[in-house]
């Protein structure tokens, strides 16, 4: 029997389908000043008593190719919009965004979906609120996980993850009609992510935010290469696999299928 490359590339597309997605979603967060958020991209939707790709990884964020330096993307809703997914954070909340001060801190709620999704995350800031301009941040609470993002013990559960904000922080941005807002990010080192999310918050009590085309202060002034460093920098090199670690390669061989442009020709 004769099968096309295009049967066999389907077969193997159908086998990993279920497999290769995002694997953590921040579905609730608040400031140590009040406010309610969540990370962008997030379905309240969503059901959190499963961990397969359709319907439970859907509104998971991934930072991938393209989204790599910036608010990454989701399996349903595709490239995670600032301006649009803030505004959808409110709508869900309530409209006052996580309410944070210099000094202070983010408190989130990190729902793990399945193995992969797990710790120790990193996290920045970018002070304009637009996601391309991250300084790195102090994670306080941290989620469990080996050097690749992986602990199967903690699949399904809600976990806290927070973060300190610095004393000299400044949020400059304007973003879905809201002033002084900075965008935080936070994401794994898993090798078929990373996974994680980015979180809209507010500086409380700022002054008025600077005229439009003034200069941003130079400690959110870290180019998006800095997201590259974060996201290389727990990865450990020529690993030994163990038993629990065979999952991750087939991630990762799903992640190479679902992600490849194929031109097939069956001549």
């Amino acid at each position: 029997m004769y099968f096309s490359k295009a049967t066999i590339f389907s077969f193997g597309l159908l086998a990993t389908s279920e497999l290769v997605a995002g694997h953590s979603a921040i579905t609730g967060a608040t400031g140590d000043a009040g406010g309610a958020g969540s990370a962008i991209g997030v379905d309240p939707a969503t059901p959190r008593d499963g961990t397969r790709r359709n319907p439970f990884q859907q509104d998971a964020t991934r930072f991938k190719g393209a989204a790599a330096d910036t608010c990454g993307e989701t399996l349903g809703g595709g490239d995670n919009d600032v301006e649009a997914g803030t505004a959808a954070v409110m709508a869900q909340n309530g409209a006052t965004l996580p309410q944070v001060t210099q000094g202070g801190a983010l408190m989130m709620t990190l729902h793990q979906v399945n193995g992969d999704g797990a710790g120790p995350y990193t996290c920045m800031i970018d002070a304009t609120g637009t996601g391309t301009q991250w300084t790195p941040v102090q994670v306080t609470t941290n989620v469990d996980g080996n050097a690749r993002g992986r602990n199967n013990d903690q699949q399904m559960q809600d976990l806290p993850l927070n973060v300190a904000i610095p004393a000299d922080q400044t949020c400059t941005g304007t973003v879905a009609g809201q002033s002084n807002v900075c965008m935080v990010r936070c994401q794994n080192p898993a090798r078929a992510g990373p996974f994680g999310g980015c979180v809209p918050v507010q500086m409380a009590g700022a002054a008025a935010p600077a005229a439009a085309g003034a200069a941003v202060p130079a400690a959110g002034a870290a180019t998006a290469a800095t997201t590259k460093r974060e996201a290389k920098q727990l990865s450990p090199s020529g690993p030994v696999l163990t038993d629990d670690d065979q999952e991750e390669e087939v991630d990762l061989l799903g992640d190479d299928l679902l992600s490849a442009r194929w031109v097939v020709n069956d001549n």
